[in-house]
């Protein structure tokens, strides 16, 4: 039976540890205010709540505690992994990474899945090293990505598929008869962290590919992608699809790139470089 400490922000695979027959006490030490704090201490479980900010002071908590297993879940510090294994030299540590590594390593995989037309999306469990998303693999489990998985789908499907992989992490090691080691990642590796320059479009300048994409990526109501239109003005875009219609292409084929030719409801019509785009967004 193993003892797990859970560091991060992120409460995707709580009840998985909190429930998996091969786990016997939960910790965390959890950035204050996050979703991992809230959830475990509404089921009871020990929580330390550290400050972003306060690298030292968490890293300190884990140097202290005791554990079997280290579990990175959204951990927005880069840790010292050699120091905490010489504390902890019978201690393995994982971390739950929101993609199919090596593609998407870095802090926005989920964005970068869209943006850069991902065929996949996943999660993987894997051994954390010195670098962020390098280490052997643990368990990984995939599914295609499709047109229909908007961005706030993705994020849900994301928490679902970060369960999967750590259930299928902890039932291997529930049944190794050694350590578990994993695979070397394979593949060309990507990466990709959120950039304020990604998040803007100037529909002037755009194709209808690029613009739709873009917004696509970051099309949540926390997010949003910042259009600029002819005229200077901006619009602050969730969604967006290209028109296909012929009267509305023909009927609009000679309005300047970056012109909204039509607004209604919460859309807006918009011409780009080679073709119309559909925004549904505000007006800035």
């Amino acid at each position: 039976m193993k003892t797990v400490l859970m560091v991060g922000q992120r409460d995707s695979v709580l009840e998985i540890v909190r429930t998996h027959p091969a786990v016997s006490q939960v910790q965390c030490i959890a950035v204050g205010g996050s979703h991992l704090e809230q959830s475990a201490r509404s089921a009871g479980i020990a929580v330390t709540a550290v400050e972003r900010t306060q690298k030292q002071a968490a890293v300190a908590a884990m140097m202290a505690a005791r554990f079997d297993i280290l579990l990175s879940v959204g951990c927005p510090w880069l840790l010292p992994i050699e120091q905490l294994r010489a504390q902890h030299p019978a201690a393995v540590f994982w971390n739950v990474h929101p993609s199919c590594l090596p593609r998407l390593r870095g802090n926005h995989p989920i964005n970068g899945a869209i943006l850069f037309d991902e065929p996949r999306i996943g999660a993987t469990v894997h051994v954390m090293e010195q670098q962020f998303d390098t280490g052997r693999i643990i368990a990984q489990v995939c599914i295609e990505r499709t047109s229909d998985l908007d961005l706030g789908l993705l994020y849900a499907l994301s928490r679902m598929i970060e369960a999967e992989a750590l259930q299928a992490a902890l039932d291997a090691m529930a049944t190794a008869s050694d350590a578990l080691v994993g695979t070397q990642q394979v593949g060309q590796p990507s990466y990709y962290t959120r950039r304020a320059e990604d998040m803007q479009c100037n529909a002037a300048h755009c194709t209808t590919e690029d613009l739709v994409r873009r917004v696509r990526a970051f099309g949540i109501s926390t997010q949003g992608c910042i259009v600029t239109v002819a005229g200077g003005g901006t619009i602050r875009a969730l969604d967006a699809e290209p028109i296909v219609n012929s009267y509305v292409c023909n009927r609009f084929r000679h309005a300047e790139a970056g012109t909204v030719v039509l607004e209604y409801d919460e859309h807006l019509l918009v011409r780009t470089r080679d073709g119309i785009v559909k925004l549904r967004g505000t007006r800035q």
